[in-house]
């Protein structure tokens, strides 16, 4: 199966704390094995990064994790023309910036979104598939 993963589950898959860790984990087993594709929004290592890094994560782990569990990764770069498209999506549901981008990516290209994040299913139904890990 082919997603665009949101940080939050990446985040919750390496931290043992977070209550919804076990199914973020059971979400990337399947990427881990080569069973599924990921594909996010350039902004998607700067979260992962900055929320592992502000929890105690030593930067270093979390490029080793970025570099290797999440290694398969396809970004989409955020360009003027992906901007645009990001603006448009902010505007109708009210979203935040971050979750906009990641919309705007599972929207453009016929994607389901999986986060952890409860707010952004019911405000994007016309736009894209939203689903827990």
């Amino acid at each position: 199966m082919k997603y665009v993963l949101d940080a939050s589950v990446a985040v919750a898959a390496v931290r043992p704390t977070e209550p919804h860790h076990r199914a973020a984990r059971r979400r990337l087993a399947a990427l881990l094995t080569g069973q599924d594709e990921i594909v996010v929004p350039a902004i998607f290592e700067v979260e992962v990064t900055s929320a592992l890094v502000r929890a105690g994560v030593p930067p270093v782990a979390c490029a080793s994790y970025l570099a290797t569990d999440l290694a398969c990764r396809q970004q989409v770069t955020l360009g003027p023309r992906a901007v645009r498209g990001i603006v448009a999506v902010v505007a109708t549901p009210r979203l935040r910036a971050a979750d906009a981008a990641y919309v705007w990516v599972a929207s453009t290209r016929g994607l389901p979104l999986v986060t952890l994040d409860r707010e952004i299913a019911p405000k994007v139904a016309g736009l894209c598939r939203v689903e827990p890990p």
